[in-house]
């Protein structure tokens, strides 16, 4: 079936502290390509509350350390019958990606998110982050939002190869 899109996400997550909201792994036989990620919470909607948080995405090659403090998600073809993820995707990772003896590259790109309104992120074919066999990439939630917010996400990947 050639190359197909995937998504992979999280639902109703309290988020207190900074973390790798997505880390996602590319197999030792794909290349994996970001389409893009959604971000809304539905705890904080008035004006007190209102805050931006600031997001980052970096890049892992080689002997890095994979975050920590969250759980794999489930990566779905969203194409019946497609070909199953052959990477892993992390979410809410608390204890962020790790340089360890290979090379981590941050702040590849920073995003703001008003949590008072969703945030839907897609990049141009251009601009899209692709991930090398074996390589990492993270969107980084840099520091702790003020007080709580439960929060959901989905990310788009392509897989390439497997």
């Amino acid at each position: 079936m050639g190359d197909v899109t995937h998504t992979g996400g999280f639902k109703a997550v309290a988020i207190t502290v900074a973390q790798d909201l997505f880390e996602v792994r590319a197999s030792a036989n794909s290349v994996v390509i970001v389409h893009g990620f959604s971000l809304y919470q539905h705890t904080d909607f008035a004006d007190a509350q209102e805050e931006i948080l600031r997001l980052t995405t970096n890049r892992g090659t080689g002997t890095v350390t994979s975050g920590s403090g969250g759980t794999t998600a489930t990566v779905s073809p969203k194409v019946r019958g497609g070909v199953t993820f052959g990477g892993v995707v992390e979410v809410n990772n608390t204890t962020v990606l790790a340089v360890g003896t290979g090379t981590l590259t941050n702040d590849l790109e920073h995003i703001g998110w008003n949590v008072r309104i969703p945030l839907f992120h897609l990049w141009t074919p251009e601009q899209r982050p692709i991930i090398l066999p074996n390589d990492y990439w993270t969107l980084e939630l840099e520091a702790a939002p003020a007080d709580s917010i439960t929060t959901n996400g989905t990310i788009y990947l392509e897989q390439i190869g497997l």
